[in-house]
């Protein structure tokens, strides 16, 4: 039995070996701040991939992740599903109404290509894929400047729309401990060693075969040889409507880029009033 677990923690050390630091998502740019005129200098397309076709303008959506690849991929895609003149309520309080112009100058969507999304129990990570799905908030979480700006879609006649922005102080988000503690986690990799469990199960995709699901205990020292960065600054959260409890004693967080190819979810427990994780899934492409 211990020399099969020995196989198997070599197993998952040599496909960290293999991945390389390129493939992890890079740290997101600063956050652009939005004045009242909301006009910025510069190119303001949010380009990750090619334009869509024209033919997805018009039709029934699925699943709101799928529909957040091509909005994000496409300011002209971007024209059609905002509702104009969009509500937007600065940190301030102060409420305009943005037109196409507006929004086109402002960089007020600042997406990285990876998001988040926060749940505490496995049942609840269905929403993701729940195409009855009519209402969901992307939250930009800013942990330097101290900004939550929300931007609230809805599924209007099959169609996902962007009705309104409004901003926020992290101090009143509902996610706000946990995400000051998992800010410290990914930058200070000394409280990082001191908040993963020792051992720590580890699961992956079998370099050599898809199909099969490589599960082990790792130590410290494999963690750290092969862990996936994680954006320090902006945290986009997807909030599907899951109510956080009020003191959890588990968070599953799962960690996803636009385009797919990168699929990451921890899970953390709060053992002795700390946030510990304690299992780590890498299901990346």
């Amino acid at each position: 039995m211990k020399t099969l677990l020995w196989i198997c923690v070599v197993a998952v050390a040599c496909v960290a070996c293999g991945r390389q630091k390129a493939e992890a998502p890079a740290a997101p740019p600063p956050v652009v701040p939005v004045v009242d005129t909301l006009v910025q200098e510069g190119d303001s397309d949010t380009l990750f991939f090619s334009p869509v076709e024209e033919n997805f303008f018009s039709g029934a959506d699925g699943i709101f992740e799928e529909f957040l690849y091509e909005f994000a991929a496409d300011t002209l895609l971007q024209m059609h599903r905002i509702h104009f003149p969009l509500p937007y309520i600065n940190n301030k309080g102060k409420e305009l109404l943005l037109g196409e112009q507006d929004w086109s100058s402002s960089n007020l969507l600042c997406l990285t290509d990876i998001y988040h999304t926060l749940f505490e129990h496995d049942a609840e990570m269905d929403a993701e894929r729940d195409t009855a799905m009519a209402k969901v908030d992307l939250e930009c979480v800013d942990m330097q400047t101290g900004i939550v700006r929300t931007f609230r879609f809805e599924k209007q006649e099959g169609c996902w729309y962007l009705l309104r922005v409004w901003e926020s102080g992290v101090k009143s988000y509902k996610h706000r401990d946990f995400y000051a503690f998992y800010h410290r986690f990914v930058t200070d990799s000394l409280y990082q060693s001191r908040h993963v469990n020792d051992p720590m199960t580890f699961v992956t995709v079998d370099p050599e075969d898809d199909f099969n699901i490589i599960e082990a205990n790792i130590d410290m020292e494999q963690w750290f040889a092969f862990h996936p960065l994680s954006p320090e600054q902006l945290m986009i959260n997807v909030d599907y409507g899951v109510k956080a409890t009020r003191r959890p004693n588990r968070k599953i967080l799962t960690c996803k880029s636009l385009g797919g190819n990168f699929n990451t979810t921890s899970y953390f427990r709060r053992i002795d009033g700390e946030w510990m994780l304690t299992r780590f899934e890498d299901m990346s492409n």
